[in-house]
């Protein structure tokens, strides 16, 4: 009781206002995803036409499992795309860096040089 008549009438108690600021801050992460109204949706049989980034084949000709909520694509050869070289920073996942890391990366380079 003593903790309702000493807090601020208008914007809760210190416990309430901070849940209140990380639920603020969270929001923009964990929301519902931005609207993108105007933006042309891509053509569904454009997509399945497109190649596969593993094989070179075209999408449609691979064949796709939904096993409990994975889906898993089967190509249909045991062929591969050759693996592009990569010669400039890696990210934490063992990808090619891009954005900042990348920026990051290459001012590095160039003051040391």
């Amino acid at each position: 009781m003593a903790r309702e008549t000493a807090s601020r009438p208008v914007d809760g108690n210190a416990f309430t206002r901070f849940f209140d600021r990380v639920d603020s801050a969270l929001e923009p992460i964990f929301g519902a995803p931005p609207m993108t109204g105007g933006v042309e949706q891509a053509d569904a049989a454009e997509l399945r036409a497109r190649p596969c980034p593993v094989c070179g084949h075209a999408v449609f000709e691979h064949s796709f499992e939904d096993i409990s909520g994975n889906i898993v694509m089967t190509c249909p050869t045991t062929d591969r795309l050759p693996e592009r070289s990569t010669s400039g920073p890696l990210n934490e996942l063992g990808m090619p860096a891009q954005g900042r890391r990348l920026d990051r990366y290459e001012q590095r380079s160039a003051a040391d040089h």
